[in-house]
């Protein structure tokens, strides 16, 4: 039996059902888990960092650095050009965007990713 999402060997007693696909457990808890952008409770706690000393991890960082030189950015071009997969940049952004230090807009059909304080287009 092979995990549907990561296509691990996995033992049936082993294997997670989630949305009609057989998962490892360790895909099944990335989906489980999955940090969620827009979580009012995580953007109060992450607000309580600003101003004290905290520390983006490596990823974080190069996400915002690169949204900052080169934004407003698509997850597609930001993923591209970082060399990460579309998870590894949505569970990075959702911390970013707790901290309100990035956002995401709708800039006509796409989704764009820029900094938080930055104005919107008229």
């Amino acid at each position: 039996m092979k995990c549907e999402k990561c296509s691990d060997a996995i033992n049936p007693e082993e294997s997670f059902q989630h949305a009609g696909q057989t998962l490892c457990e360790d895909c099944y808890m990335d989906v489980m888990t999955a940090p969620k952008a827009c979580d009012p409770w995580a953007v109060h706690t992450a607000k309580e960092l600003v101003g004290k000393e905290f520390t983006l991890t490596p990823s974080q960082q190069k996400i915002l650095d690169l949204i900052t030189n080169n934004g407003p950015l698509t997850a597609e071009e930001i993923c591209q050009q970082l060399a990460i997969n579309e998870d590894d940049f949505q569970r990075n952004f959702a911390t970013l965007r707790h901290m309100e230090l990035a956002r995401g807009f709708k800039d006509g059909e796409e989704v764009r990713f820029t900094l938080f304080q930055d104005k919107l287009k008229s």
